[in-house]
């Protein structure tokens, strides 16, 4: 399960990387969200799937793909339990 998680975090870098007409707010929310992922402990309570599927919704109709990746990441942490 964590080396998919950073398989999809290592994606949407990727994704990140290749939609630079994001506003800044959006970039730096999603960066956080990256940052929070990639310092996870297995033993840590957040409210980190929420703000990641707030940011899929968010994305939607603009950005699909970055909806995807973020889609997939809320269901990998829902499986290891965040």
């Amino acid at each position: 399960m964590a080396e998919q998680l950073k398989q999809q975090l290592q994606q949407l870098h990727a994704t990140l990387a290749e939609h630079p007409q994001l506003d800044s707010e959006s970039q730096a929310l999603l960066q956080r969200i990256a940052a929070d992922i990639d310092e996870l402990q297995p033993d840590q309570q957040t409210d980190l799937s929420e703000r990641v599927q707030e940011q899929a919704v968010r994305f939607e109709q603009e950005h699909p793909t970055l909806a995807g990746v973020l889609r997939q990441i809320v269901d990998t942490l829902g499986r290891i339990g965040v």
